[in-house]
Order: structure tokens, then sequence, then C-alpha cells
């Protein structure tokens, strides 16, 4: 349940709190300085400073597994779009070739079904209720268009008959993978792991400016601010459709033009 929320808040927000967040425990670390004098602890300066170097390390290395997470799945999505395309223009392609009336029922059913992927396309959200929604309506294209081509086959043993199945096969195969897709994401839990990270890492660096009674106010802005801003393309990127970095429609919306449907423009 908290995963769904954290996942439909926009990434921009998520990141400014983070932002605060940080620089509230770099300011917390800072006048920490006051209860732990240098020395106090037989702690010195210079072997101090290798912890708050080790987090900034470790914090980095996390920040970059998980960017590599997230862009692996905004590329799975970007793929996608470009093989369902593909498998929906070949499936037409070879229904073309089909006798006639059966070509010119699929070559329509199918020109009904790609401009259902633009339409799905133009969605402002996928949430889990507008994936159920969209997934029926697609499964109801796919079941009419596979029982038809079941009719044509018993009907027919000509190879292009069989060869129509199997890239009319791929295109429901593909359907199924781009909805896989949408709901596969940067597990949950490393979210929390991350802030919290950060938060401490942020939290010993003011603590060690504070040993050296030094105050760096750009530095450790600096710092938190690039801590959040890959944060926030982490986030961006995992998100399918909210955000500034989306996966291009674009083949399937040439794909529709192709077939002779006017075409829609995705939404900004």
């Amino acid at each position: 349940m908290l995963a769904n929320v954290f996942y439909r808040l926009d990434p921009f927000l998520v990141c400014l709190v983070l932002l605060a967040l940080l620089l509230v425990a770099e300011e917390v670390g800072f006048r920490s300085r006051k209860r732990h004098r240098p020395g106090s602890q037989g702690i010195d300066k210079a072997d101090f400073a290798l912890i708050p170097g080790a987090a900034l390390t470790m914090l980095s290395l996390m920040l970059g597994f998980t960017y590599v997470m997230s862009e692996a799945r905004f590329e799975t999505r970007r793929q996608l779009v470009i093989d369902e395309a593909n498998a929906i223009g070949t499936t037409y392609l070879r229904a073309q070739m089909l006798p006639e009336p059966e070509s010119s029922e699929f070559q329509e059913l199918l020109r009904q079904y790609a401009a259902l992927r633009v339409e799905i396309a133009n969605m402002r959200s996928y949430t889990p209720e507008t994936i159920r929604e969209a997934d029926a309506r697609t499964k109801q294209l796919h079941g009419l268009l596979w029982s038809q081509a079941l009719i044509l086959a018993n009907k027919s043993h000509d190879p292009v008959v069989a060869l129509f199945l199997v890239s009319l096969n791929e295109t429901i195969d593909v359907h199924g993978e781009r909805v896989a897709a949408l709901r596969d994401r940067v597990p949950f839990s490393i979210f929390p792991a991350l802030f919290v990270s950060s938060a401490i890492t942020m939290w010993l660096v003011g603590f060690y400016f504070g040993m050296r009674g030094l105050r760096v106010r750009i530095i450790t802005t600096m710092l938190a601010l690039l801590v959040a801003t890959v944060m926030w393309l982490i986030l961006d990127l995992d998100q399918p459709v909210r955000g500034a970095i989306k996966a291009s429609q674009q083949s399937v919306l040439d794909l529709q033009q192709d077939l002779g449907q006017p075409t829609l423009k995705p939404n900004e």
C-alpha cells in the first residue's frame, strides 16, 4: 500500500523533500560538534575524515546501482514500444496476403488495435486501475483476432495462414511484455534505504565540518543538491509516464499513420 502511494508521487516533489531533509541533517550534524569536542573520545580530525569519506563512497555506489536498475527498466519499456509496432506492422502486412473477405476484416481489426495502442500511449497516468482497464480492452481485441484466425486456420492450411498466426501470436505476446514492464519498478525498499543513507551521510559531513569549525554552506548545499538531483533522475526514469523523461511512443504513432489512421499527438 505504501509503495503504491510512493510510486504515484511526483518525483520532483519527492526530491525537494529529500533536499530539505539532507540540509537539515547536515545542520544537525554541524551543531552536534558542541557535544562532541575534538579529541574528547580519542578521535582525531584526520581519522574522523575517513568516516564521511567512506559513507560518501558507499552512497555513490548505492545511487549508481539504483540508477542502473532504473535505466534498464526505462530502456526495456522503450524497446518494447518498437517491438510492438514492428509486430503489429508485420501482422498487418501478412493479413494483406490472406484470402478475402478475411483479409479486409483482419486489416480493419488491426487498424483498430493500432488506434487503441495510441490511445493507451496517450494516457496521462498508469495507475493499477487504468492498466487493468487498458489490458481488458486490449485482450478483448486479442480474443476477437485470435478466434477469427482459428476459424480461418481450420478452413485453410495455406502456409500464409500459418505465417499470419505466428505474427499475430507475437503481437499478443508483446502486449503481455509491455504490461509487465509497466508494473516492473525499482523495488520500493531500496528508496527508504537510500533516503536514510543520504541523511546519515550528510549528518557525518556536517559533523566533520563542525569538528573543524568550518561553516561551508555552499559546498554542503551543492552536495545535497547533487544527491537529490541523482535521486530525481532515478525516480523519473522509473516512472512509465509521469515526469520529464518518457519512453518515446513515436513507433506506434508512425505505425498508425502507415495504416491509414489519423495520428494523435502524445501528451507533453
